[in-house]
């Protein structure tokens, strides 16, 4: 099981700003924080260590995980999306 996978299944709710610079990644216990802007880049929070790189978009947040492995958050009529891929 990828890294993708696993977080798909922690992850309960995804926060974003209004600008698309900050977003918030609930799990089961805790959250990760995430901001990305002209000045600032960087993750902190439960899991952060595990992650090789993220992106933040309109209505969205992907995540790179070590192995390889890409899991995409967004909200989709309302609703939270979790897409996993490697």
């Amino acid at each position: 099981m990828s890294e993708a996978e696993v977080w798909a299944r922690r992850v309960r709710r995804l926060s974003l700003n209004r600008q698309g610079t900050e977003a918030q990644v609930w799990l089961e216990k805790g959250f990760l924080y995430l901001r990305q802007d002209g000045h600032a880049r960087f993750a902190q929070g439960e899991g952060a260590e595990g992650l090789s790189g993220f992106a933040l978009g309109r209505g969205g947040v992907e995540l790179a995980f070590r192995d390889g492995s890409r899991l995409r958050l967004f909200f989709r009529l309302g609703r939270l999306r979790k897409l996993y891929f490697s």
